[in-house]
């Protein structure tokens, strides 16, 4: 607690936190910028253990129509710029999962061949791919279905 006194009077009194503006630096900016995309990688990948431990359905995912509805919704271009840093870091982490048409599945399948010493044939690795990307367009279309209800 800090008095201050002006001719004997008592003319103002602090309690607990002074709030003070942060220095605007370049070191500062890429210090939070380097926290806040770990908080962010952090959440999304906790996001991806709910989803498959069961604790967050596929109806709470958010397509495209669904992005761009709240992209809608922001404040001016700081919030905007948050907004696409955000869907970025989600589409590249999103693309390391090992799921085949993916890099992640792509990462899976040059270990497998490593593991192996000798390369995948061709077709099956086509194959994999061929399916993989099939049941991600049956979820991208499922999930843009979901946003539109939302929407509506």
């Amino acid at each position: 607690m800090s008095i201050l006194f002006s001719l004997g009077a008592v003319t103002r009194y602090s309690l607990g936190v002074i709030f003070a503006q942060a220095e605007n630096t370049f070191g500062k900016s890429l210090y939070y910028g380097f926290w806040n995309t770990i908080e962010f990688s952090t959440t999304i990948l906790d996001s991806l253990r709910m989803l498959f431990t069961g604790n967050v359905g596929v109806q709470d995912f958010m397509g495209p129509v669904g992005v761009s509805e709240v992209v809608t919704r922001t404040q001016g271009f700081i919030d905007f710029m948050a907004i696409v840093a955000l869907i970025s870091l989600a589409i590249g982490i999103t693309n390391l999962m090992p799921f085949p048409p993916l890099d992640g599945g792509k990462i899976v399948i040059i270990l497998v061949e490593m593991v192996r010493r000798k390369p995948m044939k061709e077709q099956t690795e086509t194959t994999i791919n061929l399916i993989g990307f099939a049941l991600l367009i049956g979820l991208a279309i499922f999930v843009t279905y979901n946003d539109i209800l939302r929407i509506f």
